[in-house]
């Protein structure tokens, strides 16, 4: 009985230096934030249709976030393709030109043999250019209805919301329903690396700066993460006394807004 009392007793007496140990030697307090924050807007206006991700999901870049409605759009694509598509005209004047062409060639060589007036050879000349000149307008018609096309084409790659990074989607996201302007449609935290915060004691900021690592302990996991060095911030904070040094951790597994601590001793 003596035994089991002085064992639990030595546990204790173990425990309590554990955890004496542990408060002194995590005196630096840290936050981990993302290493900036898009707040992405819509090139396009419009009402959401669809939306294709959730708060705290993980997007890649060019990843597709939203659909702004366009039944509209759909509308004026059919048209201007079908314009693109007519091509009847064109080829109904270049066979008119070609047939002209043959009787001016017929009418030339009537003209060498004086067979018609110099008139009658003009007449058909003009008439042949008027011709090639309705081909050229064909055409310039027919480039028109694709550009439009191309155009609309254009309006409707603009409805589909893409990010221009990769991260976490954060809180302010857009519902289906709901305009795409003027506020942002997504809030997107880009967290490759993450930014590590670190309070820094003013009289301490040559130690943790020039140490040769640095590690933090987040949250109640005691597994030291290694971060590197960023740097320190020009300014102190008058009220604490503390500067603000900045530290990359390479992590996907970590979230920003994590609690974190600095260890006194790093070598």
């Amino acid at each position: 009985m003596a035994r089991m009392l002085a064992g639990g007793a030595l546990a204790l007496s173990a425990m309590l230096a554990a955890n004496a140990g542990h408060a002194q030697g995590f005196g630096i307090n840290c936050t981990i934030k993302p290493t900036r924050v898009v707040e992405l807007s819509s090139a396009a206006m419009g009402i959401v249709a669809e939306v294709y991700v959730v708060p705290g999901q993980r997007v890649g870049q060019g990843d597709v976030l939203a659909r702004i409605d366009d039944r509209a759009l759909q509308g004026e694509l059919a048209l201007a393709e079908a314009r693109a598509g007519i091509t009847s005209g064109l080829a109904a004047a270049e066979t008119r030109a070609a047939a002209l062409r043959q009787r001016l060639a017929r009418l030339t060589e009537a003209l060498n043999r004086r067979a018609i007036s110099a008139a009658e050879h003009e007449a058909a000349a003009t008439e042949l250019a008027l011709a090639e000149a309705d081909i050229l307008r064909e055409r310039d018609q027919l480039l028109m209805a694709g550009l439009e096309r191309d155009r609309v084409l254009a309006q409707m790659a603009a409805m589909e919301i893409t990010s221009p990074v990769t991260g976490i989607i954060g809180e302010n996201l857009v519902n289906p329903g709901e305009a795409a302007a003027p506020n942002p449609v997504a809030t997107i935290h880009v967290t490759s690396p993450l930014r590590v915060e670190a309070y820094v004691p003013a009289a301490r900021l040559a130690q943790v700066v020039e140490a040769e690592s640095h590690i933090i302990i987040i949250g109640d996991d005691p597994t030291p993460v290694p971060v590197i060095f960023d740097y320190a911030a020009p300014m102190a904070d008058l009220a604490s006394n503390t500067i603000s040094v900045f530290f990359k951790l390479d992590s996907d597994s970590i979230l920003p807004g994590s609690r974190c601590f600095m260890p006194n001793s790093q070598s």
